[in-house]
């Protein structure tokens, strides 16, 4: 090896060796480098979550409810401790996620183009909302109206909770909705392929995109001041929401 070929090499070791301490060091789960044009959620909380496969998440005021890929339940969770407070058998088989409706729940899954509201006390049917086609992989009850995540359309789908009519949609900025949370002004829609979580404003126009916390986000849910995402690493994570 020539003189200037060790030199070359014995660069990149010594390069190597200065930046792995730095990289090794980072404060989040994400394996993706945050400097590539996504802004970085502040992580204020991380709760083991309870579950083999979570997904679904949501808000009822009191409780996180998430779903649980894995057994297909719904577990009530202490936003403080990730503890689990009560346990519900959804409708579904296969549960994707759940949106809260005061003391109620609306429950939805890939698996069928039924959308159920149960009683997050004992889990009964209060009603049961058949469409025509979809396959609902998230839900959001928001503005007075339930909010449907479509992956045959990729599209956010606005829905009548009375008679199940669709009364508007808009498109999804990611390729597969996994979470989809709104906070009073923005929608937030996470999106495990792309590893981001995207913001976008009460029209569906997107604002900002955003690294996610984990390897691969799940369920969103908003609990008045934070934002909460489920990962597949078994993960919790609370959300400061940017300015």
């Amino acid at each position: 090896m020539s003189p200037r070929a060790r030199y070359a090499c014995l660069s990149i070791v010594v390069f190597s060796l200065a930046v792995w301490p730095a990289c090794r060091d980072r404060l989040f789960d994400n394996p993706f480098d945050p400097d590539i044009g996504e802004a970085a959620f502040e992580v204020l909380q991380t709760l083991v979550a309870p579950a083999s496969a979570p997904r679904g998440l949501t808000w009822d005021g009191s409780l996180l409810w998430m779903v649980d890929g894995a057994s297909g339940s719904l577990a009530g969770l202490n936003p403080a401790s990730g503890a689990m407070i009560r346990s519900l058998s959804p409708p579904l088989s296969s549960a994707a996620d759940a949106a809260a409706d005061g003391p109620d729940l609306w429950i939805c899954g890939e698996g069928s183009t039924d959308v159920f509201k149960v009683n997050a006390l004992n889990g009964d049917i209060m009603k049961r909302l058949s469409l025509q086609r979809g396959s609902f992989t998230a839900c959001e009850f928001a503005q007075g109206t339930l909010w449907l995540a479509d992956a045959l359309s990729n599209k956010i789908l606005r829905v009548d909770p009375e008679t199940a009519e669709v009364l508007g949609s808009f498109d999804n900025p990611g390729t597969r909705t996994a979470g989809l949370a709104f906070d009073g002004v923005r929608f937030w829609i996470s999106d495990p392929a792309t590893l981001s979580i995207y913001e976008l404003d009460s029209t569906g126009r997107l604002v900002r995109k955003f690294l996610s916390p984990g390897p691969s986000p799940q369920g969103l849910a908003f609990d008045g001041r934070f934002l909460w995402n489920a990962d597949s690493n078994l993960r919790l994570y609370q959300l400061r929401l940017p300015s």
